[in-house]
């Protein structure tokens, strides 16, 4: 059985079994037998950020670096928001996540060119699992990248064309050896992401984030906390 079809029932068994998660954090409660969706936190800045949780009795925290900017996904309760705070040194900036039972959610956050914190999220439905190929979703997270495309490296064949700004989609691809680049209202994003050899019934996710005047991609193969 493969890790995307195997997400939902993995959150379960963490819930009900700790220590199959290892040494991550539980930020959230996931009640007993309870439908769960999944949660992950994503630092778009240059500066380290924390997400605490949100909800009574709850003082998780959650370390976000620029050098691991976005975490493995967490289980949280399906049947109410999932709820709690960034923080950068005084600054917070609220997070409200209505996510779909199997379904996943992201929180993205950085510091604009002001210092001010700032972010979005986005929320996925239930996945539907390939065995035959890879998914791959692309998220744009830059409101001011109102057509965001992101192509396959360096033939520039396109995976996504006119993205909306603060949108996301995901679609299946082959699983082949995939390096891409995008660019922003048409102009190209600066670097690439390498994304390595694609596996059959992984999924993989490629966020589009501000950065400056500018954009750049964060890329990685999405996983649940061990």
């Amino acid at each position: 059985m493969k890790r995307a079809q195997r997400l939902p029932l993995l959150a379960a068994l963490c819930a009900c079994l700790p220590a199959l998660c290892g040494a991550a954090p539980r930020l959230y409660d996931t009640g007993p037998a309870q439908d769960l969706a999944l949660v992950r936190f994503v630092n778009a800045g240059t500066q380290p950020l924390t997400v605490h949780s949100g909800g009574a009795g709850q003082a998780a925290s959650l370390a976000v670096p620029p050098t691991a900017p976005v975490t493995d996904y967490l289980p949280a309760r399906s049947d109410a928001p999932v709820t709690g705070q960034w923080q950068l040194a005084a600054q917070t900036l609220p997070i409200s996540l209505l996510v779909k039972a199997g379904g996943s959610g992201s929180a993205v956050a950085w510091a604009d060119a002001d210092g001010k914190l700032a972010g979005t999220s986005f929320t996925e439905a239930p996945p539907q699992f390939d065995p035959v190929r890879a998914s791959l979703a692309f998220y744009n997270a830059d409101a001011r990248c109102t057509a965001g495309l992101l192509a396959a490296s360096p033939v520039n064949a396109a995976i996504f064309e006119n993205q909306a700004a603060l949108a996301t989609a995901r679609r299946a691809v082959n699983p082949v050896k995939l390096v891409v680049q995008a660019t922003c209202n048409g102009r190209p994003v600066e670097g690439t992401v390498d994304l390595g050899s694609l596996q059959a019934g992984q999924r993989y996710s490629v966020f589009l984030v501000p950065a400056g005047k500018g954009s750049r991609l964060i890329g990685l193969q999405d996983r649940l906390a061990r």
